[in-house]
């Protein structure tokens, strides 16, 4: 028996499978530039799309939120945003053209800060364009796998799917620690 505003399974699933595709992709579009966690809309869309269309979405929009972030980063919105940062007594600190391709991949795969702030932050360095994408565009990639397939998992709620999410997941955490 199901309770009025409880969270279950079927509540979940049936909220994700009744967003309209258009209104999410566009979410993932520019609710994650706006410091929305991303990994809401990653396993929303994994439940959505499946697996092979989400991580086309997801390669896309992550695309797309380099560029903006780094158009943003380079307009005359930078001083703004390196004085607010001072503000706080910190600073974007210039990053040597031979740490850069080790600094960028170790910066993006950080788990714990949020995707808005990385992207943010990383666009205000001295980095060129081509790392983001070169770089730190196949990592952000790369981590969005686990939560779409994990929207997928729970659509199916395939046991062995979802603990082999789960392990990987630790995996990739103790990875990163």
């Amino acid at each position: 028996r199901h309770h009025e505003g409880e969270i279950d399974r079927e509540a979940i699933l049936a909220y994700g499978m009744s967003l309209p595709p258009l209104l999410l992709v566009a979410a993932f579009f520019v609710l994650p530039l706006a410091g929305f966690p991303v990994s809401v809309l990653l396993v929303v869309i994994g439940l959505r799309f499946g697996i092979v269309w989400g991580m086309v979405i997801v390669a896309v929009g992550m695309f797309f939120h380099l560029l903006v972030v780094h158009g943003i980063a380079r307009s005359g919105m930078r001083e703004k945003m390196l004085r607010r940062i001072a503000a706080f007594g910190y600073e974007i600190p210039a990053i040597k053209e031979s740490h850069r391709l080790w600094f960028t991949t170790l910066f993006a795969s950080i788990h714990g800060p949020p995707y808005a702030a990385k992207l943010y932050l990383l666009a205000l360095t001295n980095l060129p364009f081509r790392y983001h994408c070169g770089i730190a565009l196949p990592v952000y990639i790369g981590f969005s796998l686990l939560p779409v397939s994990a929207g997928k998992a729970v659509l199916n709620l395939h046991p062995v799917a979802v603990s082999a999410i789960v392990l990987a997941a630790l995996a990739l955490l103790l990875l990163g620690r």
